[in-house]
């Protein structure tokens, strides 16, 4: 990939007016958009201060998110905005909850909480500068696939729940007890937001859902107050505002080595501090390798963690929220103007103004509205493999989907996959995101880390090592061996997810300039998630850019596998992926591809000569004419059976034109294919036999025919000639038997046990 462009065509004046309006533009569209859910992630986080505390708090958080912004985007590599997220804003309520119940209470008391939740922002923020620096925060890339989707889905059912008073009428933080009051007005705005949300989403209006959705619901909320519905309707969220006297005098009354010696504080502001700084560590670098692939840009992740560290710090600072990239704003501000890279400062700026300008705006909004908001982002943070993953359990129990009856090792894998989300998900939903973390990380290093963390790439082979089963003339075999380095076949093993498909593209970008097609052999994938599935479609296109081939093989057309790559690609970037159903095939067609480039092998589609062929090798021209007097001649349609297996052996043939494979008998897979110039069917005529292989005609054949009863008279007539004919015969099989150890041992070494990554690799890597 490439770096940050390197010169641009100067602007006249008016052209950097225009870019910086549009810039402008954009920070302000995208602020107006995510405003309301910083500001509504900061009632949630600070609600166990009380409802009195609810503009400041909205203040503070859009305050902090702004100064996050800025400083993550001066120290990292831009456009990553930093918002404070469900995750960080649910963990912040857990610690905050638990600080109101031991410092003294007081009026000084809130702000005494707010000093130690910064406190512990900080050290979060330290937490992530100091992965950075010592590298290494790219293990959090490792965290298995189903402890990432459990903790998003946990979180998700914790936001749902957090939303569900205020999208019942009441504030957030309300508790629930037994006769729970529901207004009905209040409880039809939100589900107006919701709903208008949801449609638009799916829509692509160039609007933003949640704009859309907030602003119905907030006109609705309207019409019900002057239609006799007030009663019925929940209150608005409030105008956000900053304290007057920053964190108050009355601080300064407070007894702090008293409050920071206890135990019990200690340890909830450290618990707080490495579980806010893995989980926004694990945003940081999912954000920059989404936002990096879609820029064809690469960065420095330990760098970005650093940044993303010191705007945590800056956050802390002025009393904010921790926050950590959150992918949607980045991606609706980033794509949008591409070419700045500190679009991100524009961003923070604009939420500066919304927060001192527009706070009206902000006040307007009715509760419910942003509840039903928050709903709504709780459900799409729910994997929908929650609810698939049972339905195709029993279907692979059944052997009901294609291709899949009998995968027990498949089954177990899903089925071990599923109970790790659902146990994560439960965890955060009934113990808390922060128990729920520690027990990801426990099955992360029970079940996932020793297996994930070695290599995926078992074995490289040059095209000069490993050929496809296609038998070709002595020429065009010498050109393959000579050139064959141009030919790279990779043998994967494992799962793909982000850690592993990440290293695979560093092991890509490392093969030699030479290389012109790379095959990946997956047979030995086990399994693959959405981010895996992303970069591999990402490096196709790269490939594809630079006019080179990336073959993907052994999945078959209905592999779901296969199907996941093609819907996260989307339709123009899945043109691009090439899938062969063999590693056989997708090298065969690479050697034809290199053959052809190389004027390697006659492409006049002209019969060969009988001279020409393996069985004439060396013989005179009146012994060639001996020979043809015993042949007849042959030809075979496309797909016509040449001779079965089981079949007596009558004749051998020698191919002038066309090609010849050799299948197992009932399968397609074959056991070798044939170019011009080569014989078939000796064995069973030399040993009186039966065929014990399958001959199909691949394309139309044109071939010479020798019966057991012409053989046996030029045996006897011409025992010379015949000798020579049989040691051509034996040289033709010598090759063939090399070939068939070296698929042999292909195919022993993916049944091997013990460590992989033994495979040889002459190309450099």
């Amino acid at each position: 990939m490439s770096a940050e462009p390197t010169s641009e065509v100067p602007l006249s004046a008016p052209g950097r007016w225009g870019r910086g309006l549009a810039d402008a533009g954009a920070a302000a569209s995208s602020a107006l958009t995510h405003a309301p859910e910083n500001a509504a992630y900061g009632l949630m986080a600070l609600a166990p201060l009380g409802a009195a505390f609810g503009p400041v708090a909205m203040g503070l958080a859009l305050l902090g998110a702004a100064a996050g912004c800025a400083v993550g985007s001066v120290a990292g590599s831009g456009r990553l905005v930093g918002d404070a997220g469900a995750a960080l804003a649910l963990l912040t309520a857990g610690l905050v909850g638990a600080l109101v119940a031991l410092v003294p209470p007081g009026p000084a008391a809130p702000w005494q909480v707010l000093v130690l939740v910064g406190l512990a922002i900080a050290m979060a923020g330290v937490l992530m500068v100091l992965f950075g620096l010592l590298r290494i925060g790219g293990l959090v890339k490792f965290t298995p696939y189903p402890v990432r989707t459990g903790l998003s889905t946990g979180v998700g059912l914790l936001l749902i729940v957090g939303a569900l008073p205020a999208l019942l009428g009441h504030g957030f933080g309300a508790a629930w007890a037994p006769g729970y009051d529901v207004l009905p007005a209040a409880a039809l705005v939100a589900a107006c937001a919701l709903g208008i949300t949801w449609c638009a989403e799916r829509a692509h209006t160039r609007i933003p859902a949640v704009l859309l959705g907030l602003a119905a619901a907030t006109a609705l909320q309207l019409v019900l107050a002057r239609t006799g519905f007030g009663a019925t309707l929940g209150r608005t969220v409030g105008h956000p505002e900053l304290p007057a006297a920053w964190f108050g005098g009355a601080l300064l009354a407070a007894d702090w080595p008293a409050l920071l010696a206890r135990p019990e504080i200690l340890s909830l502001l450290g618990g707080f501090a490495l579980t806010s700084a893995v989980v926004a560590s694990l945003d940081t670098l999912l954000a920059a390798s989404i936002i990096d692939g879609r820029l064809r840009r690469s960065r420095n992740a330990n760098r970005e963690l650093v940044a993303q560290g010191l705007a945590n710090m800056g956050s802390a600072l002025v009393g904010g929220l921790p926050a950590s990239p959150a992918v949607p704003a980045s991606m609706g501000l980033v794509m949008r103007r591409p070419a700045q890279r500190h679009i991100v400062l524009a961003y923070a700026a604009a939420l500066l103004a919304v927060l001192l300008l527009g706070p009206m705006v902000l006040g307007a909004l009715p509760t419910s509205a942003v509840g039903g908001v928050l709903a709504y982002l709780g459900a799409l943070m729910m994997s929908p493999t929650l609810w698939e993953t049972p339905r195709d359990l029993w279907r692979l129990r059944g052997g009901a989907t294609p291709g899949q009856a009998g995968m027990a090792g498949r089954w177990r894998d899903l089925a071990a996959n599923w109970a790790v989300m659902v146990a994560v998900a439960l965890g955060a939903l009934l113990l808390g995101l922060g128990p729920a973390v520690l027990i990801g990380a426990t099955f992360a290093v029970l079940l996932f880390v020793r297996s994930n963390m070695r290599d995926v790439v078992r074995g490289v082979w040059s095209g000069g090592q490993r050929h496809s089963l296609r038998t070709r003339a002595s020429s065009a075999a010498e050109v393959l061996r000579r050139e064959g380095d141009r030919i790279a076949v990779l043998e994967l093993d494992g799962p793909l997810f982000f850690g592993t498909a990440d290293a695979l593209r560093a092991r890509l970008e490392s093969l030699p300039p030479r290389v012109e097609t790379v095959i990946l052999d997956l047979h030995q994938i086990s399994e693959i998630d959405v981010t895996a599935a992303r970069i591999l479609s990402e490096i196709a296109e790269d490939w594809a850019r630079m006019g080179k081939r990336l073959v993907f093989a052994e999945w078959p057309s209905e592999d779901p596998r296969r199907g996941l790559m093609a819907s996260v690609a989307g339709p123009a970037a899945a043109a691009l992926l090439r899938f062969e159903e063999t590693t056989d095939l997708a090298l065969e067609q690479a050697e034809e591809a290199l053959l052809v480039g190389l004027a390697a092998e006659d492409a006049s589609g002209e019969p060969l000569r009988l001279a020409d062929t393996m069985l004439a090798r060396g013989l005179s021209a009146d012994e060639l004419a001996l020979l043809t007097a015993g042949m007849t001649v042959h030809e075979f349609a496309r797909g016509a059976v040449m001779f079965r297996a089981g079949e007596p052996g009558d004749r051998l043939y020698i191919s002038l034109k066309g090609e010849i494979g050799l299948r197992v008998p009932g399968t397609t897979r074959r056991l070798a294919s044939f170019a011009p110039g080569v014989t078939i069917g000796e064995m069973a005529v030399l040993a009186g036999a039966a065929r014990s292989a399958e001959a199909v005609a691949e394309t139309d054949v044109l071939a010479l025919g020798m019966s057991v009863a012409a053989f046996d008279r030029l045996m006897q007539s011409h025992p010379a000639l015949a000798a020579r004919i049989l040691g051509n015969i034996a040289l033709h099989l010598g090759d063939r038997l090399r070939h068939v150890t070296t698929d042999l041992a292909g195919w022993v070494s993916r049944s091997g046990s013990g460590p992989q990554g033994a495979g040889s690799s002459s190309i450099g890597v």
